[in-house]
């Protein structure tokens, strides 16, 4: 039933979008400002996104497997901008397509109260997602409200876009760069709703600051203190301080050279009944080919041992790192040393991307186990994207064998 399911949901979606983009080419364009609130909601744009995914997970010790079909629909309303200032609200729904087989980690009021089978953290539901004032003006930018928040690569700080449910933050966030080739960011949270449903109390505190270094690359200095303010969660309050610095630079006949180097330490804060004194390091080295393959070869690392605590990042978007089988969202006991190679590129107007990963202990000589991921992606002519994705994790020492695979599409309009 399940590829029927698939294959039907594509068709929808897929006259949905060429319906959109009738419309969007039929629609006018205002020529004028606003020059009144009426006039802003008035002159505002609507945009609706799908996205269909099939997530399987077949993992070792769990006698049923995952058959997770679920579908994302978001519509959002942005006013146009008035002396600046611009009004921005966004509801998000997801609903499981057919039998819910599969555990969604939901936590109250959410979750299907599945056992039995493997985790695929989609639960059901429907939020206003984002609601926000928003100005822009003077080299500032600031964002006050309900909404999502993505710091450089998300390490540290993102929306967890890949779930069906994303993390947004109430915050008040601001940019500004009025200091020649120096951006400098802050945002005070005090709350997170989590991928799960939930909403945590939090008085969190991120600042972030960023130096172009022209063709060299882009130095970021940051500081990421977190306060759980509610007993269940106060073992994530951490002070994280650290820097990176990436860049790419073109060699000759079409040749790119990529780097980065990142460093970060990290210890307890607030009300962490835990102590923690870890490090974050990350190497990456690679080159680029044109358009036809980019490789790359890194080594990251997220301090663990038991006297010391773990370094940990609870707000990161988690499943770009460290491999899609997701076995690595809470750092090891003794930590985690991960090394990958990652080859990407383009054959026609399909993008493929290929990874390998060897997971082993921060501390001691354990070796936890190797991870193969892969990707094809193709973007159709009305800008929908198809995709398929995969992923098998091959334990050693550390969690238990695991095949995933998705196919998905979204399209936005």
């Amino acid at each position: 039933m399940r590829p029927f399911v698939v294959i039907a949901v594509g068709i929808l979606i897929s006259a949905s979008s060429l319906a959109g983009s009738a419309f969007a080419q039929a629609a006018s364009e205002h020529g004028e400002a606003p020059q009144s609130v009426v006039e802003a909601f008035q002159q505002g744009t609507v945009h609706l996104g799908l996205r269909y995914r099939y997530e399987y997970v077949d993992e070792n010790g769990i006698d049923d497997n995952a058959h997770a079909s679920t579908l994302r629909t978001v519509l959002n309303f942005r006013t146009a901008a008035l002396r600046g200032f611009d009004f921005f609200v966004e509801a998000e729904n997801v609903v499981e397509l057919g039998d819910d087989w599969y555990r969604d980690a939901g936590r109250p009021p959410r979750g299907n109260g599945v056992s039995g089978r493997p985790v695929v953290a989609d639960p059901a539901g429907t939020d206003i997602n984002q609601v926000m004032l928003r100005y822009r003006g003077h080299n500032t930018d600031l964002r006050f409200g309900r909404q999502e928040i993505n710091i450089d690569d998300q390490r540290f700080v993102g929306t967890v876009g890949w779930r069906q449910h994303h993390q947004t933050f109430s915050a008040v966030n601001v940019e500004n760069g009025s200091i020649g080739r120096v951006k400098l960011r802050y945002v005070f949270s005090n709350s997170v709703y989590r991928i799960f449903g939930d909403k945590v109390d939090t008085a969190n505190n991120f600042l972030h600051g960023s130096l172009d270094a022209g063709k060299a690359g882009t130095l970021n200095v940051y500081a990421y203190l977190l306060n759980y303010t509610e007993a269940e969660f106060a073992r994530l309050s951490t002070n994280s301080f650290g820097l990176e610095f990436a860049g790419a630079l073109a060699i000759d006949n079409g040749v790119t050279a990529l780097y980065e180097v990142e460093y970060a330490r990290q210890t307890d804060a607030a009300d962490n009944p835990n102590d923690v004194e870890a490090s974050y390091a990350h190497l990456m080295g690679g080159f680029g080919f044109e358009q036809w393959v980019t490789a790359r070869v890194g080594w990251e690392l997220l301090g663990g041992s038991e006297q010391d605590g773990q370094f940990s990042t609870p707000l990161a978007t988690l499943h770009k790192f460290n491999g899609w089988a997701d076995k690595f969202l809470n750092t090891p006991t003794n930590g985690l040393e991960d090394f990958y190679v990652q080859l990407t590129g383009n054959v026609a107007d399909i993008g493929w991307l290929a990874s390998f990963h060897s997971f082993s202990a921060d501390s001691g000589s354990a070796t936890y186990g190797s991870e193969l991921d892969w990707q094809l992606t193709y973007s159709s002519p009305w800008k929908q994207t198809f995709a398929f994705k995969g992923s098998y994790y091959s334990a050693d020492t550390f969690s238990s064998d695991t095949l995933k695979i998705w196919l998905w599409t979204d399209y936005t309009f």
